[in-house]
């Protein structure tokens, strides 16, 4: 049965391994040619002191001409998986940098190296706060004292207050009752005194002086007058409570001093560099004693350790690639390195130069990799059936074809050129031309025989 020839990468690699155990046969056949010659040699020395054969011996002989022992498999029709091989660099996917906020603060503390994975809101670095800490506490204490006085304004005049302000209301009235009646006394004595120079019993000296003394009294009157007022109206707002203007002004005073605290507790946030995503550090150029400025990088972070693969294939092969195909990675300089990613897309812009295409694949995560490495990539570009063989059962011949020797009814072997595909992870090959599946083909042993020889299967 004939299969479609696919489009098959990696000719020249799948040859040389083929060429490898043909070149260990070709060794040993020559050190059994160089064995056989020796033996006939010496034979022509020592075939006078030869016994005669003995009737076991031909036996023997006869037992070795039955065929040469070898073993054999079958060609099976299995899945093949269709390779489109070619390299590329591991990128991010997200590249965040982080950056400080507030500019010229030192570096006190770094958290966080390269390499590191990190949660959103992690501390990566400590900036120096201790002004700020301290500007922080006169707030609070701000807050406190407005705070207190605003309560006690809501909780209005205490009874001692009001009492302390009816006495003082009483001692007012109590100092105009006296200023009245030193009034009324004095003005008596004016009367008199009046009379009096008018007959010229006093001189007018006198009676200057009581009208000064009259005048005193009056002014000590308005006086009490105007401290009975002032107690009134003290007494009368402790009992009717404090006013909502003073509320109101104490209540602003309030929200001023918490306004400052939440200021200043933003300034003391942005001290603290933190991680804005998930992920792992990809760069840190944070260093204890720098100074910050706004345009500084201190980290860069790779968002959630997502990275890609941008493998470049040739624009003919391009639309065999489609999203979602899987993808085998390995590496060059890691032999231990066996990924397995996923075509996330393919971009629709062609290099102009090269002519290649930039095939995006998604690695999976935490797995050691870092951007800029070198891979090389298997896309499966299909899956189909096709007849498949042991490696070893094939001999390399040129252009892609090699030398299977069938077994034929009568144990004897043909040899058969086939055409030669995919080379598959378990040891074996794809046959494209010159099998059936079913065909029984030699696969130990297979460097030793000849075309019609006969065989014995050790199996």
């Amino acid at each position: 049965m004939n299969s479609p020839k696919p489009e098959s990468q990696g000719v020249t690699g799948f040859k040389f391994k083929l060429l490898q155990p043909f070149f260990r046969h070709k060794t040993l056949l020559l050190g059994i040619a160089i064995g056989l010659g020796l033996a006939v040699i010496g034979s022509r020395f020592f075939v006078s002191d030869a016994p005669e054969t003995s009737p076991a011996t031909v036996a023997e002989t006869t037992s070795s001409d039955k065929g040469r022992t070898v073993t054999t498999a079958e060609v099976e029709l299995t899945s093949v998986r269709r390779m489109l091989e070619a390299t590329g660099s591991v990128v991010a996917q997200e590249l965040i940098p982080v950056q400080s906020s507030t500019n010229s603060l030192q570096i006190v503390q770094v958290l966080a190296e390269e390499g590191d994975r990190v949660q959103a809101g992690q501390l990566l670095a400590q900036l120096d706060n201790s002004v700020l800490r301290a500007q922080y506490q006169q707030a609070q204490a701000a807050v406190a004292r407005t705070e207190a006085r605003l309560a006690e304004l809501r909780a209005g005049a205490r009874s001692e207050e009001i009492a302390r302000a009816q006495q003082a209301v009483n001692s007012a009235k109590a100092g105009v009752r006296r200023a009245e009646a030193d009034l009324a006394l004095i003005e008596k004595r004016v009367e008199r005194n009046q009379l009096l120079e008018t007959e010229g019993a006093i001189a007018r000296d006198r009676l200057d002086e009581i009208l000064n003394q009259a005048q005193t009294a009056q002014a000590t009157l308005e006086q009490e007058k105007a401290r009975l007022q002032e107690a009134r109206e003290t007494l009368a707002e402790l009992q009717r409570g404090t006013r909502p203007e003073t509320l109101d002004q104490a209540e602003a005073q309030l929200a001023e001093a918490k306004s400052q605290v939440q200021l200043i507790t933003a300034q003391l946030e942005d001290t603290r560099v933190t991680a804005p995503r998930s992920g792992v550090i990809a760069e840190r150029n944070a260093k204890v004693g720098d100074v910050t400025a706004g345009s500084n990088t201190l980290f860069t972070i790779i968002e959630d350790g997502r990275l890609d693969l941008h493998l470049q294939v040739p624009e003919t092969q391009r639309p065999a690639v489609q999203p979602g195909q899987p993808v085998r990675v390995t590496s060059d300089a890691d032999p231990n390195l066996r990924l397995v990613g996923r075509v996330k897309r393919v971009d629709p812009v062609i290099e102009e130069q090269s002519r290649l295409a930039t095939v995006r694949v998604q690695l999976p995560q935490d797995a050691g990799l870092q951007p800029g490495m070198f891979l090389r990539g298997q896309i499966v570009t299909s899956t189909s059936p096709g007849l498949t063989i042991p490696i070893d059962a094939a001999l390399p011949d040129d252009n892609n074809e090699a030398t299977v020797f069938v077994v034929q009814p009568d144990e004897t072997v043909k040899a058969t050129t086939v055409t030669l595909g995919e080379i598959l992870a378990d040891n074996r090959v794809e046959v494209l031309e010159g099998l059936e599946a079913g065909d029984r083909i030699v696969v130990q042993g297979a460097a030793y025989l000849k075309d019609g020889d006969l065989i014995v299967d050790s199996e």
